[in-house]
């Protein structure tokens, strides 16, 4: 994860001092009546990923709150998750400005401790938001819409005297791995129990184009998860188009691909030359495959994938 330096960050709103290694900054209200919330923008951006940021209120109270900004665009919109919010223990709201709409909230303020740092976690999968404060998850939110940006930031209620940010990390998005495969038994007990689990055991996401749940025309859904895949792993024991379609488009795009199919699958002439994994559909099979496709990904990956890594 890339740890965020906030000495570059952009200081739209109130008064903020980053410590002089830029690992952590803090907010404080000032005293003038008319003193601002506080807003500030980085020079990063996370769509799809993780964010942590230690988040402490030396006083937490009602209109207090300290916030991870995200899915930015600009100050115009722009969602924030984080302590406090009115009177919630923890908040989500929508932005505009310093004009908030409040989402979801849970737990009472009250039960906030003053001065502790607690460890916030902003786990983003498209329309969905979970905050995991200290390892529990607290929210989980659904209904997110797309604001048009995937900028991230802080943000401050000057109903708060000071609030103290970071360290901060981000995780992009964990790289996707595009299964091509007929969507039918045999072939959904090898994704479920071999192939999935493998993809998601080194750290990257299964695509299969039956789980892509947003409206569109599936072949723009097929070249947009193909183009941002990292690999794709093909099951080709049946002579399906769509599949063979899919890893043409694999070989079009210089995908590093990696074939499947049953022991005895006669396979095309033009996949011949291909590596191609087979396997027997059994227990003992199956678990063979695991290995096989650990030391086939590492390979065309050019990372490792060994089971003591796992």
């Amino acid at each position: 994860m890339a740890t965020i330096d906030f000495r570059r960050a952009l200081r739209l709103y109130g008064a903020w001092t980053a410590q002089t290694d830029g690992k952590k900054i803090t907010y404080q209200r000032g005293e003038a009546e008319a003193a601002s919330h506080g807003l500030l923008l980085l020079g990063r951006s996370v769509d799809d990923g993780i964010i942590e940021c230690s988040v402490s209120l030396p006083e937490p109270s009602d209109n207090s709150g300290a916030f991870v900004v995200f899915r930015a665009s600009g100050q115009e919109n722009y969602y924030a998750a984080g302590l406090g919010g009115w009177d919630g223990a923890y908040t989500l709201l929508e932005g505009h400005h310093l004009s908030w709409t409040r989402l979801s909230s849970a737990g009472a303020i009250s039960n906030l401790e003053a001065g502790r740092a607690y460890n916030l976690k902003l786990a983003l999968d498209g329309q969905r938001l979970q905050l995991i404060v200290d390892d529990v998850k607290v929210l989980d939110f659904s209904r997110l819409s797309r604001t048009g940006g995937a900028g991230i930031g802080l943000l401050a209620f000057r109903g708060c005297p000071s609030a103290e940010f970071g360290p901060m990390k981000i995780d992009d998005r964990r790289p996707n791995a595009f299964i091509a495969m007929q969507f039918s038994e045999p072939y959904n007990e090898v994704y479920r129990d071999a192939i999935r689990p493998l993809v998601e055991e080194i750290g990257y996401e299964p695509l299969r184009v039956d789980e892509i749940s947003q409206p569109g025309i599936i072949l723009n859904d097929i070249w947009t998860q193909l183009t941002e895949a990292s690999v794709v792993i093909a099951e080709v024991t049946e002579a399906n188009p769509n599949v063979y379609y899919e890893i043409g488009v694999a070989h079009a795009l210089k995908k590093p691909t990696v074939l499947l199919a049953q022991k005895g699958t006669k396979l095309p002439f033009d996949l011949g030359p291909h590596r191609c994994i087979f396997y027997e559909n059994s227990i003992p099979g199956r678990a063979r495959l695991l290995d096989a496709l650990r030391a086939s990904l590492g390979a065309v990956l050019g990372i490792s994938v060994s089971k003591a890594d796992a």
